[in-house]
């Protein structure tokens, strides 16, 4: 929109709040205002009528007939009937919504704009500017600004995208033998993995409702709210990490399966759209990292084993129970005084054997 509309349109809102509020007239016909030296007029449900030897800074009409014979600097009527006759008559600024407007012969109009006003100009009439359908331009304005609000939605869209996956390759890096014994959980216990989901789906939201009841509760509301988000994501990308192995059976066996939790989270994003996925996705994941925390926290910390863990898991197994302590004893050798003969060499020197040394 050209910038002289909204000087137009300025312009009467200043005459509104500014100019004419010191003196008011009420009749049965409507609102008459005008300003202490009737340089602003407004007329609401009112004709306004300005004479040829006349001269008005702002003239606003609502509802009503303007007769213009003399000079104003700027117009702004709302379903209204605007004249513009004689010679003298000069509006610099014009801006009408609604109503009619007639530019007779000999009038003078320097800028004006419409909108859903009927025009009528005289061909012998001065247009110094432009009478400018303010519609065209409002309606380009607004495609613009909801073309660039595309634009920005598909960047944001696009770096939230990147940074899921960049969450997913980094909890891979520093946590993958805790994500696939999530998801493994998925496999070996789906039945409870899907009501535990379910309830981490269903609790919190009761939960975090009874809290933002008081103000004592929001902030911890809040808090839940943002643990409860963390275990979300977890869980899609535990799921994430489920589906890319299957696809890639490789990965299984890699000691960083970074192709397929990429892989399996973005299939999580791209089926985002549909609903389902992502749902189905949330029940399986958030129970089987409650599953998985659950377990750890009852083991004291050590990640118990899932049933059938320990099973090749696709040719991967998981970490040993218990290791060798690197400072094992080595195995017991007796004192060479004590050791056995050898053959050849019965009897030994020395006399008879010990008894503890078998005869014979």
């Amino acid at each position: 929109m050209q910038p002289n509309v909204w000087r137009a349109f300025l312009l009467a809102m200043t005459i509104i709040i500014v100019g004419a509020l010191p003196a008011a007239a009420q009749s049965e016909t409507g609102w008459m205002l005008s300003s202490e030296d009737d340089s602003v007029l407004i007329g609401i449900q009112r004709d306004i009528t300005v004479g040829a030897t006349e001269t008005a800074e702002g003239v606003v009409v609502v509802e009503g007939d303007a007769l213009i014979l003399g000079a104003v600097e700027g117009l702004f009527a709302v379903d209204a009937n605007v004249t513009l006759s004689g010679a003298a008559a000069n509006v610099q600024n014009i801006f009408t919504v609604g109503g009619t407007l007639v530019v007779e012969t000999g009038a003078t109009v320097g800028e004006g704009y419409y909108a859903g006003t009927e025009i009528n100009v005289s061909p012998t009439a001065v247009v110094e500017g432009e009478i400018v359908n303010a519609q065209e331009e409002i309606v380009g304005a607004l495609a613009a600004i909801v073309a660039l609000l595309i634009v920005g939605l598909i960047f944001i869209v696009i770096g939230g995208v990147i940074a899921v996956l960049a969450v997913t390759l980094l909890v891979v890096a520093f946590g993958t033998n805790q994500v696939r014994r999530a998801a493994a959980t998925i496999s070996n216990d789906v039945l409870k993995t899907i009501l535990v989901g379910l309830l981490m789906l269903i609790l919190p939201s009761v939960i975090f409702g009874l809290l933002f009841v008081t103000i004592v509760g929001i902030p911890l509301a809040i808090g839940l709210m943002a643990l409860w988000g963390l275990v979300v994501l977890l869980g899609q990308i535990v799921v994430g990490v489920w589906i890319g192995e299957r696809i890639l059976p490789r990965a299984r066996t890699a000691n960083r399966p970074y192709g397929a939790a990429f892989l399996g989270m973005l299939i999580l994003v791209l089926l985002s759209w549909t609903g389902v996925v992502p749902l189905l996705a949330g029940i399986f994941g958030t129970g089987a990292v409650t599953l998985t925390g659950w377990r750890v926290l009852r083991s004291g910390g050590t990640p118990p084993v899932p049933p059938g863990y320990y099973d090749p898991y696709a040719g991967y197994y998981g970490p040993p129970l218990q290791a060798p302590s690197p400072y094992a004893p080595p195995p017991y050798a007796p004192p060479p005084q004590y050791a056995p003969p050898q053959p050849g060499q019965w009897p030994p020197q020395g006399g008879q054997p010990p008894g503890a040394w078998p005869q014979g």
